[in-house]
């Protein structure tokens, strides 16, 4: 996808045909188009000759200085240049960590392990993979600013604009900001791709877990200990569910950096006990009950929905919901019982 230009004083016009990098961002998420080329290895400038290669902390703050400064950090009008998302919770996890195995069982055998991307990679450069233990996975939240939590806080039946313009110029912005790291790697000599930026990525319904993609950033996220599942499927981290995640392989040993709970629901209220559901509440279809949690088909039905709306009233190419991400106990961290209970036993 080619930059977007971003409307500073005024809606685009007739979007279901002018909106081309929403329509290319709709499309490629579906089926892997309409991505950059990979960047190719500079074998020249092998890994294992760099004096300091980068390490955690060098991914850390390049990825907070990212999202913190670059100028596509941006919204549109009629919001135009107020960020799209706060800064980030960044963590990692080996490349061979069992999880991933568990994932093909979980999920289902579509889903990658980092090993098996890596290699499409390596191959596509014509050198050796790398094995597992040499890779790691860098994953982070980007959560959503105050503004655009308020707005769909108050939304009743579809996204708010804020939100609208979020879901579609946000997961521009976080592919953008993945390939210029990936990019700076491979001009290193260091094999790095990011998953859902290539065309092995598309999304599809499998019949073990229904629209599901070959790479899950949600999942990606708990393997690194960044969060826990809610009973919407919203990973619920330090800084909330109010956000979106991006996640990459490298060719580094990175240390993980947060401890993954054994207990992936461990930060959702209502699987902890507590008197909640506010997430099935704020539903307008009643895709979360606590007898079937998410009903990820009628989910599903409601977001497609969304395109016709957000064309006609927010004048961009996106679909989507988030209404039971915001307004809730979990929206913006850990909520309180449970965070204190964390902190208890982390004594």
């Amino acid at each position: 996808m080619g930059k977007r230009k971003r409307m500073k004083d005024r809606y685009r016009r007739f979007s279901y045909l002018s909106d081309i990098e929403g329509i290319k961002n709709a499309i490629g998420e579906m089926k892997g188009m309409f991505f950059p080329k990979q960047p190719l290895l500079n074998q020249k400038a092998h890994s294992a000759c760099l004096e300091t290669p980068p390490d955690e902390e060098w991914f850390i703050k390049t990825i907070t200085d990212k999202i913190l400064h670059h100028p596509e950090n941006g919204m549109e009008y009629p919001f135009y240049d107020e960020p799209i998302f706060d800064a980030p919770l960044v963590g990692f996890v080996h490349g061979n960590d069992p999880i991933f195995d568990q994932y093909k069982e979980i999920i289902g055998s579509h889903h990658f392990t980092p090993f098996e991307i890596m290699k499409w990679q390596a191959e596509n450069n014509g050198v050796r993979p790398p094995a597992p233990e040499d890779l790691s996975v860098v994953s982070f939240v980007m959560p959503i600013t105050r503004n655009t939590k308020k707005d769909n806080a108050a939304a009743m039946d579809w996204p708010a604009e804020r939100w609208a313009q979020t879901r579609l110029l946000g997961e521009i912005f976080s592919q953008t900001i993945v390939r210029e790291i990936v990019t700076d790697l491979m001009g290193q000599g260091i094999l790095a791709i990011a998953p859902d930026v290539t065309p092995m990525f598309n999304k599809q319904r499998y019949p073990k877990v229904g629209w599901a993609s070959p790479w899950s950033h949600r999942h990606i996220a708990y393997a690194a200990g960044l969060g826990t599942f809610g009973v919407q499927d919203f990973l619920i981290t330090e800084k909330g569910c109010a956000h979106r995640l991006a996640s990459f392989v490298v060719n580094l040993k990175l240390a993980p950096n947060h401890t993954r709970p054994d207990d992936i629901h461990a930060y959702c209220l209502h699987y902890q006990g507590k008197k909640c559901l506010k997430c099935a509440t704020r539903c307008p279809v009643d895709a979360i009950t606590a007898e079937n949690a998410h009903d990820k088909e009628i989910c599903y039905q409601r977001v497609a929905q969304s395109l016709k709306y957000c064309n006609k009233n927010y004048h961009i190419f996106i679909y989507g919901c988030g209404l039971c991400a915001m307004g809730v106990p979990c929206e913006s961290g850990i909520p309180k019982p449970l965070r204190e209970k964390i902190n208890n036993e982390e004594r």
